[in-house]
């Protein structure tokens, strides 16, 4: 169908499906033979050449190189660069850096985008720079929105394709994304429902803020104490207590670069 595996699991449990999506999913259902068979779907209306992966192929044309020729300099296959250049698959951050050195783009480009929804928002695609003016030294860009359920566990881009999107300032971190906070253990300064922009590309470290997920599923917005072998994570709210297990028992920490409340 062209579609992330995250994004058809999102809609079998309940997500409103894109106008896209079901164009495809009626064409499965009225094919005469196997979808497989059939010749893929192309939606004019959406041009590739608006999202990340699309500029890859514009960039190879415009430097004169066949898929051949990427394959020989980057050492993938050619149908694997085809369909990423197609959008049917996501690719590897080792992938990204190889097409940005030799297709000479900036690596932030292709790594801070996503194909699907082409557009969001005001009609951004996620990386992109938001037509807004803001104060000098200020940048912004538009990030995903992660479930709080997904906190703790995003290390890719190729993980939060088709997400609602947020808009960010002075994002520091080209695979950065939101999260809504859940819960009070960081009130009175950090209400539930604070968005928290989360860094993969950075290593949390004693002090930070930080977004970590335990081995028994557990998922935090705490202080991150380190000492040793050990993590303490700390609330601010003194009716939680600190909370100390040793490194084995995490799964992953994200530093958190910055927060954001809704002011109504």
């Amino acid at each position: 169908m062209g579609f992330v595996r995250n994004y058809i699991s999102l809609v079998e449990n309940g997500r409103e499906p894109s106008h896209r999506f079901i164009r495809a999913f009626e064409l499965i259902e009225q094919a005469p033979i196997p979808y497989f068979e059939q010749p893929s779907v192309v939606n004019e209306d959406e041009p590739l050449a608006a999202t990340p992966r699309g500029r890859i192929k514009a960039r190879r044309k415009e430097l004169g190189l066949s898929l051949e020729d990427l394959a020989r300099l980057t050492g993938y296959k050619r149908s694997a660069l085809a369909n990423v250049e197609e959008g049917h698959t996501g690719a590897s951050e080792k992938l990204l850096r190889l097409l940005a050195k030799h297709l000479d783009m900036p690596l932030d480009e292709l790594m801070g985008g996503s194909d699907y929804p082409r557009l969001i928002g005001a009609g951004h695609t996620f990386g992109d720079q938001p037509n807004i003016e803001t104060e000098p030294g200020v940048s912004a860009r538009v990030i995903p929105l992660l479930s709080w359920a997904q906190a703790g566990t995003a290390q890719a881009w190729d993980d939060v394709y088709e997400h609602e999107g947020f808009m960010g300032f002075n994002v520091r971190d080209p695979k950065a994304v939101a999260v809504r906070i859940r819960g009070d253990s960081m009130e009175p300064r950090f209400p539930e429902g604070t968005i928290a922009i989360v860094y993969p590309g950075w290593e949390a470290k004693s002090g930070d803020l930080v977004i970590a997920r335990l081995e028994d599923g557990t998922v935090m917005f705490k202080r991150l104490h380190v000492d040793g072998d050990n993590y303490t994570f700390i609330s601010l709210n003194p009716i939680y207590p600190p909370r100390t297990v040793n490194k084995s028992e995490v799964v992953k920490i994200l530093p958190v670069g910055g927060t954001f409340q809704n002011q109504l």
